[in-house]
């Protein structure tokens, strides 16, 4: 079920189909997933917006498994990720140098992560090959990156808008995205459109977009399909259902078993701590699984293979 609130991506297209795109707008999921991090304002801000366009990117491809987008850097947001499965399950974090952080004054791409990439992944299991795009971080915002990254790698026109807003007025954090791109004449089920048709119904959805607002977008109050419609109801708009996101992680005490498996015996023991135990802590939602002597016998011991008959 879709909350009134938020997370949720609707898809839609303008244009005789010439135009797809997609809104997203995420309330209590973002917050949840930013909830007792601590993490300082633009950090936040920056993994909110990157929550929102991983979001509204995963909703352009058909899929089942997991999409990723990574910003790394040089700056001193070292990292910043999140990913959505194709059942709507997102979730993501940021790590950063804090220290570093205080010498910064603005909040761009460049202030936050400086140089570096970013990179989409599309992993749909062991039986289906991982498909990864990369491209430079380029612009002053994920925005500009990934509007460079659709026309370099895949020679789409697209546009990209991203907002965030802090809690405040008894609500929490929200974010929400906006993209449309411009359909391919050669792809199967395309639009029958001369060439200057679908430029003009590229230029006018660019035109619309741009108009809206930060405000219109974080909106709460305004349904996705209303704001859709205020934009692009003189162009032909036509909806799809929205599909309802939440925040959800996917660790468990059996995945992190599978890592340890992954370390050999001998070198476990120099990742005990005081009480003897190893303890490994998610990342994404800061869930700590202690392992003693016992558990660690049990995670090491082979799994016993059934009788031939």
């Amino acid at each position: 079920m879709i909350r009134p609130d938020g997370d949720a991506i609707l898809p839609f297209q303008v244009g005789g189909g010439a135009v797809r795109g997609r809104l997203v707008r995420l309330g209590p999921a973002v917050d949840a997933i930013l909830a007792g991090r601590d993490y300082p304002p633009a950090v936040a801000a920056l993994l909110a917006e990157t929550l929102a366009l991983a979001a509204v990117l995963a909703g352009a491809l058909k899929y089942d498994g997991i999409f990723t987008l990574q910003a790394q850097g040089d700056g001193p947001v070292s990292l910043v990720v999140a990913d959505v499965t194709s059942a709507g399950a997102l979730r993501g974090y940021a790590r950063y140098d804090e220290a570093r952080l205080r010498t910064v004054a603005g909040a761009s791409v460049p202030d936050l992560l400086g140089g570096g990439y970013l990179a989409f992944t599309v992993d749909q299991g062991l039986k289906v090959e991982r498909y990864q795009g990369i491209v430079e971080l380029t612009g002053a915002s994920l925005a500009d990156c990934a509007r460079e990254y659709f026309a370099r790698s895949e020679q789409l026109d697209s546009e990209v808008r991203l907002a965030s807003a802090p809690p405040g007025d008894g609500r929490g954090w929200r974010a929400a995205a906006l993209m449309i791109q411009r359909m391919p004449g050669d792809q199967p089920g395309a639009p029958i459109l001369t060439h200057e048709d679908s430029r003009e119904s590229w230029r006018t959805a660019a035109i619309l977009m741009n108009s809206v607002t930060a405000g219109e977008m974080l909106d709460q109050s305004l349904p996705l399909a209303d704001l859709a419609h205020r934009l692009f109801h003189a162009e032909g708009l036509l909806v799809w259902e929205a599909k309802g996101l939440e925040a959800r992680c996917r660790c468990s005490g059996e995945a992190v078993a599978r890592m340890l498996r992954s370390i050999p015996r001998a070198e476990i023991e120099d990742l005990k701590d005081e009480a003897g135990k190893v303890t490994i802590t998610c990342e994404f939602c800061q869930s700590a699984y202690a392992f003693d002597n016992d558990d660690l016998e049990r995670t090491y011991v082979p799994p016993l293979k059934s009788a031939a008959p």
